[in-house]
């Protein structure tokens, strides 16, 4: 349900939030797959090590300002870093339009959180750890119990289903190419953002992901002349995919409809 509607000082005020939400995310992107603790040590250059001061950590400004060099060594600073910030701060922006001030910004914006992090993992170690996911889906379900009781049915069945259409889709790739070609931690993915979406969105999300993962990844598997079937971190597909249906997906379906009457 839409809450109440935004004024635009509204939307810069929690892009800067969702930016530094993004800044947090990247300590969780480069320090979950090496097993890293999240709060110790502090923010520190990975090649001399030298304690990153606050103001040299300011989100997106920080990258500007320091012209992508850290300010001890020089070294470069990965574009991760203001990418993950500008997105995550969009993302909040484009929740709010959408839902406004309401229990569902809430939500979905911690699904946002989620999608991200996983998403640059995957992208960077091909993985998507259990702690993200697990924690993805535990969040899912303690919001939902607490601000939208009333739709834990919903929450239910969109879990179900996200893992049911990737258990599906990866027993038919091995039927395809005779190996695996889905991890289980895509199907984990697919659980938890059905927990948030629910079947009509996660159907969407299924639809979407394998679109748009189908249409990047088969082009960036032919630009680097790897065969079908070879693995791609299919996570981010899949996010943006969850992402587009829970915004748009109605539109887009309308849309469909109204050209196959005609």
């Amino acid at each position: 349900m839409t809450g109440l509607p935004p004024l635009w000082p509204e939307y810069v005020f929690l892009f800067i939030i969702g930016s530094m939400a993004g800044s947090f995310l990247n300590v969780v992107i480069c320090r979950i797959p090496a097993e890293m603790s999240i709060v110790w040590p502090g923010s520190h250059c990975p090649k001399c090590n030298r304690p990153i001061k606050p103001w040299e950590n300011l989100p997106i400004l920080s990258f500007i300002f320091l012209r992508g060099k850290c300010a001890g060594c020089k070294a470069p600073i990965s574009w991760q870093y203001p990418i993950v910030e500008v997105v995550m701060g969009g993302l909040l922006a484009l929740l709010l339009w959408k839902f406004g001030w309401s229990w569902d910004l809430l939500l979905y914006s911690v699904m946002a959180g989620f999608l991200v992090a996983l998403s640059g993992v995957d992208i960077a170690t091909m993985r998507l750890p259990n702690v993200l996911t697990l924690s993805g889906a535990i969040t899912a379900i303690v919001l939902t119990l607490l601000f939208k009781r009333e739709e834990w049915l919903r929450m239910i069945l969109g879990g179900a289903e996200g893992l049911g259409l990737l258990m599906m889709m990866g027993l038919i790739g091995r039927l395809l190419f005779h190996k695996e070609t889905l991890g289980m931690g895509d199907v984990k993915l697919a659980g938890m953002m059905g927990l948030y979406l629910g079947p009509a969105a996660t159907a969407g999300m299924f639809a979407f992901g394998v679109f748009i993962g189908s249409l990047i990844g088969g082009t960036l598997q032919i630009i680097a002349g790897r065969g079908w079937g070879q693995k791609i971190p299919f996570g981010p597909y899949l996010a943006a995919g969850g992402i587009i249906a829970l915004l748009w997906g109605k539109d887009v379906w309308l849309w469909y409809v109204s050209l196959a009457l005609r």
